[in-house]
Formats: structure tokens, C-alpha cells, sequence
């Protein structure tokens, strides 16, 4: 790991080195482009041919959809006590994103007028869930429940099968779990373009989210405009602030189980105690032996992994903005007093006992997070991600007749006269 300080190293520096990046490799872009136009053009048979070639070698167009019968049986494969942890984690996240809900609002304005707000939700959404070597059950979770809470009416996954075609388990236990019943066997950026443009066998969606590869994310901001998109989902990210009180055990197992995800993940320690950070580097390699993972998290501290020593919280904080991570831990003497100074982040954890590991499984909020600095204007995926907003105008004739003219008078300003005149003939006498 890169060690820094602050007295000879510039913030500013240091957050570059640390900070995670989402500059898409631009190599498989024309690749991706033709299949996005092929299925766009197409339709199944591109698809197909696609699905076969990636994935699927006998993939039909009938058998793209999972039967009830897949699902309900990976359910009951499950242990008991996996299947109450999943089930613990759903209720948790539900339970949050409840809170997040919006409710429509009204106000009555000048004499005559009444404004307001109404929250729609999205007719269909596409929830993509990558699958093969590394499925991953909890991130369909943090995704699909959102869109419940939202009450989207149709919600669709698409996943990409094995080579027998079969979903992985876990994915088709959750879907069995959340009661999702449309599930698609397609991957990569045919997937992107199936449920964007829609096919014969897979009628299209209003917005797609959900992490995947580049290939995937290449994808969406290809379909982008003909549906939605979230945000385009770089490696996991950690930020970790500590002051002399933190027990540098901990705090290296928390570098570790961020650093376990990928070779190319960012974590980053930030302190005001040279001896924690000097206990925390010894405390990594004596740890990094006992992970499965090990070839991972070694090769993710070697190549983005920072450590840095700040004269004080404050500059901890001022840091930690500056590279805007996908998660921060603050793992300090009063959290709390800390957090007011923390901007840019897509998911703080306060103290000594609450590890990144409880949100990405089972606190309740989304572990589907802004990632490569665009937590400075982005937030985690959540029930607002499903929903649109439009406003609602009333007013009657005496509001129209007072306070027209002065929009007549704007519009016109503007060059608008038929603006104006729509204005003017309302109030013209009768």
C-alpha cells in the first residue's frame, strides 16, 4: 500500500492515488454497439444467436423464460438457516425503503391557484443479475425490493444461464423468495438491448438497473434514452477514517473484506495515529494469510490500496470528500460529531461496530452504490430510482385574470406570442 501525509503531500493528491475511477475501457465498445443494434434490429433471432454464443449453446426462445418450477425448487434447496437470513435481509431492506416512500403533496397558493406534486411509479423495470462464476443473491435483493416498495407493476430480471441452461440458484431462490416471476436466461449487452428495445419473447421495460460487467454498462449507456438507467457500478470502494482509538485488528479486517472483491478496489485508511497505521500495515499481512480470497485482496492493497496520516479529523474529512467513495467508515472516538463534515459518500458507517459487511447483507439500505468519485452527485439505488414526479397546476379564472398578464408579458418577451395569446383569449370578455 501507498502511505502518504498530509504536511508533504498535498489532499488533493492523495485523492487521486486513492480515489476509484469509472472511465469505461472503450476497447469492446464497437462490439457492444453491434449487438445492441443487432437485437434492436433482429429481435429474438439475434438474441438467440447471441445467447448461444455467450452462454447458453441450446437456448431456444421458449426456454429464455424461467418456469416457477426452477425457481421454487432452488428455494427448497437452500439450508434453513440460509433461508432465514435471506429472509431477514428482505425484511430489513423492506422495512427501510418504507421510509423512503414520497407521498404526493398539495398547497393552495395565491387566491385561485393549488399546486402540488404527484409520485408515479415506473410501469416496468429491468433488473440485470449477474450471474455465472459470481452470482450474487443480495444484490438482486437490494435492487428488486426498492422497486416493490415503489410499487413498480412490472419488474423483470434478466440473468445469464449456465451452459445447461439453468439460472444460478441462489439468483432463482431469491426471485422464488421476492415472488418475481419474470426472469429472462440472457446476459451481457444482448440483455441491455433485449429489454430495452424489446423482442418477441421479451416485451421491453421502461428502465434498467443493476451492476454488471463492461460489457453491461457499455450497454446501458448505449439504450439510454430509449429507457432509463441508474449508474454505471465500478469496483467497491472503502474509505476508512480512524483516530487512536480504533483497534487496528478491526480496522485491517475491514480493509480486507473490501479488498477480497477485486484486484482492482480501492481502499484507503485515513488516520491521525502513525502507530495505528503502522499496526493496521503489519496487522494486513498477517491477516491476508488466512483469506480465501488472498490473491484478490493482495493484489487490490498492492495496486490501489492507500494509507494516509492527516493532522486531524477535520482533514480526515476534507479527504475523505475528496475522493467521494462508495463507502466511508467512521470508525472514531465520537462518530457522530464526525459525520456532519462527511459530503461526498454513498453509504457511512458510524463506530467501532458496524462493519461495511452488515450493509452490504442486512441493515436495510441498498448496497447498489455510486462508486468511482460520483458520490459528489449521486446517490444509492432506492425507492426514488423507481418512481417519477410531475407536477400538478390549478388555477381558476379570477387567478388567471390577476396574475396572466405578467406571463403574457414573459412569453412575449420571448418572442412567444401565441404563448401570450393563449393567455389573452381566456381572458377576453364573453
Amino acid at each position: 500500500m501507498l502511505v502518504f501525509e498530509s504536511g508533504t503531500t498535498p489532499l488533493e493528491q492523495i485523492a487521486r492515488q486513492a480515489a476509484g475511477s469509472l472511465e469505461l475501457d472503450t476497447g469492446p465498445a464497437q462490439a457492444v454497439r453491434q449487438i445492441v443494434t443487432d437485437v434492436k434490429q433482429g429481435g429474438d433471432a439475434a438474441l438467440l444467436r447471441y445467447t448461444r454464443q455467450f452462454d447458453w449453446p441450446e437456448a431456444t426462445a421458449p426456454g429464455l423464460r424461467a418456469d416457477q418450477a426452477e425457481l421454487d425448487a432452488a428455494w427448497a434447496g437452500l439450508p434453513p438457516s440460509l433461508r432465514r437470513a435471506l429472509q431477514a435481509a428482505v425484511r430489513n431492506v423492506r422495512r427501510f425503503h418504507e421510509r423512503q416512500r414520497p407521498t404526493d403533496w398539495w398547497e393552495l397558493g395565491d387566491t385561485g391557484a393549488v399546486l402540488g406534486q404527484k409520485f408515479t411509479p415506473v410501469d416496468a423495470v429491468g433488473i440485470y443479475a449477474p450471474g455465472g462464476l459470481a452470482p450474487y443473491p443480495s444484490s438482486l435483493i437490494m435492487a428488486a425490493v426498492p422497486a416493490q416498495v415503489a410499487g413498480v407493476p412490472r419488474i423483470v430480471v434478466a440473468s445469464p444461464p449456465g451452459q445447461e441452461g439453468r439460472l444460478a440458484a441462489p439468483l432463482a431462490a431469491v426471485a422464488h423468495l421476492l415472488g418475481i416471476t419474470e426472469i429472462y436466461k440472457m446476459g451481457g449487452a444482448q440483455a441491455i438491448a433485449a429489454l430495452a428495445y424489446g423482442t418477441a419473447a421479451v416485451p421491453p421495460v421502461d428502465k434498467i438497473v443493476g451492476p454488471g460487467n463492461i460489457y453491461v454498462n457499455l450497454a446501458k449507456t448505449m439504450v439510454y434514452g430509449q429507457v432509463g438507467t441508474d449508474g454505471l457500478y465500478g469496483p467497491s470502494e472503502l474509505v476508512l477514517i480512524a483516530d487512536g482509538t480504533a483497534d487496528p485488528v478491526v480496522a485491517a479486517a475491514d480493509l480486507l473484506s473490501q479488498a477480497e472483491h477485486g484486484p482492482d478496489s480501492p481502499v484507503c485508511l485515513i488516520t491521525t495515529s502513525r502507530p495505528l497505521l503502522e499496526q493496521v500495515a503489519a496487522e494486513l499481512q498477517r491477516q491476508l494469510v488466512q483469506l480465501e480470497r488472498r490473491s484478490y485482496a493482495e493484489q487490490s492493497l498492492h495496486e490501489c490500496g492507500t494509507m494516509a496520516l492527516v493532522r486531524d479529523l477535520e482533514e480526515a474529512a476534507a479527504l475523505c470528500n475528496l475522493i467521494a467513495p462508495e463507502h466511508a467508515l467512521l470508525m472514531v472516538e465520537e462518530p457522530l460529531a464526525l459525520l456532519p463534515r462527511i459530503r461526498h459518500a454513498g453509504c457511512i458507517l458510524l463506530g467501532r461496530s458496524a462493519p461495511v459487511t452488515v450493509g452490504d447483507y442486512l441493515a436495510g439500505p441498498s448496497h447498489i452504490l455510486p462508486t468511482g468519485r460520483t458520490a459528489r452527485f449521486s446517490s444509492g439505488l432506492g425507492v426514488l430510482d423507481f418512481m417519477k414526479r410531475s407536477s400538478v397546476i390549478y388555477t381558476d379564472q379570477e387567478w388567471l385574470r390577476r396574475s396572466g398578464p405578467q406571463a403574457a408579458r414573459l412569453a412575449c418577451y420571448e418572442g412567444f406570442g401565441a404563448h401570450a395569446r393563449a393567455v389573452v383569449v381566456r381572458n377576453r370578455k364573453r
